[in-house]
């Protein structure tokens, strides 16, 4: 591998960037378990308390009574099966978990994702082995906040010891990304993982062992 001289630091975003995700799999299974349309489910989702939950702010109980109680009433959304679909939402790997092994050797190679402690604790630590080939993962509810913010990016930096102009951000959100470059990082809007190889290469990061 040739080590780009300005970038030392790779920070990678985790759903739709190393994981494939698909919430049409979480609703799908509600939806056979309550017989509530997946529209219905969609509309009556509480986004707000998500966002709450992935900052810590709520534990796994509270999480999903508030989901059930947003849905229409009476439902018959039961917390095993709440739990057993949400975890669905996360596919496979995709195939750029396999760059994370080159990289690491010239690298500083961090995660950054907007998540939640079901999800990792319960699906990723189980189920993948991407993550033992960073330096460090940063979650949202580990650190109280999410991205677009600010905050969360100057976090893992002071974290790091990393500065932002020798860092990159890798994520598929367009807000997380405009949010990074604000801040002086090098940035990626992920689309694919052959895109991705090809603008690594651009900056002068040789991954070797991949195809």
């Amino acid at each position: 591998m040739v080590k780009n001289g300005l970038i030392k630091h790779i920070f990678f975003d985790i759903g739709g960037v190393l994981l494939e995700i698909d919430p049409l799999i979480s609703l799908q299974y509600w939806s056979d378990c309550t017989d509530l349309s997946i529209n219905i489910l969609k509309d009556h989702f509480p986004h707000e308390v998500h966002e709450q939950y992935e900052i810590g702010n709520l534990s796994d109980y509270e999480f999903f009574r508030e989901v059930k109680n947003a849905l229409p009433q009476p439902n018959y959304l039961k917390e095993e099966s709440f739990w057993e679909g949400w975890n669905q939402l996360i596919v496979k790997e995709k195939e750029t978990t396999k760059l994370l092994p080159s990289l690491i050797q010239s690298y500083g190679v961090y995660l950054l994702s907007n998540t939640n402690p079901r999800h990792i604790k319960y699906e990723v630590a189980k189920r993948f082995s991407f993550q033992n080939h960073v330096h460090r993962a940063f979650y949202s509810f580990d650190l109280g906040c999410r991205k677009p913010e600010e905050k969360i990016f100057l976090k893992v930096l002071e974290m790091t010891g990393a500065n932002s102009e020798e860092s990159l951000f890798i994520d598929d959100v367009e807000a997380n990304v405009k949010q990074a470059q604000k801040l002086g990082f090098k940035t990626i809007l992920y689309s694919s993982h052959e895109e991705t190889k090809l603008l690594l290469h651009s900056m002068g990061i040789i991954v070797e062992g991949t195809h």
